[in-house]
């Protein structure tokens, strides 16, 4: 029996872009209606008390928003610092 012989690999740019592109097929489409929908989900979704740390009881929502998203915007940094390289 003889196989085909497999295709060359793909650089990692462009594994990369597959998979970005495969996750954007596979989202569900969202129009204003379930947008809404999803909000209202959510909004009536409310976590026991008993899974709240003690120092997320402490904090207020504006600290926690800038919590997060400095931690994501010194992660996104690290990750464009260990692209670049040395």
């Amino acid at each position: 029996m003889h196989l085909p012989e497999a295709p060359p690999s793909e650089s990692e740019d462009e594994e990369e872009e597959g998979a970005s592109a495969q996750r954007s097929r596979a989202s569900i489409p969202m129009d204003e209606d379930h947008v809404e929908l999803v909000k209202r989900t959510m909004a009536a979704v409310a976590l026991p008390a008993l899974v709240v740390p003690p120092w997320a009881k402490e904090i207020s929502e504006d600290q926690w928003k800038d919590m997060v998203e400095n931690t994501l915007q010194s992660h996104q940094r690290n990750t464009l610092t260990q692209l670049s390289g040395p």
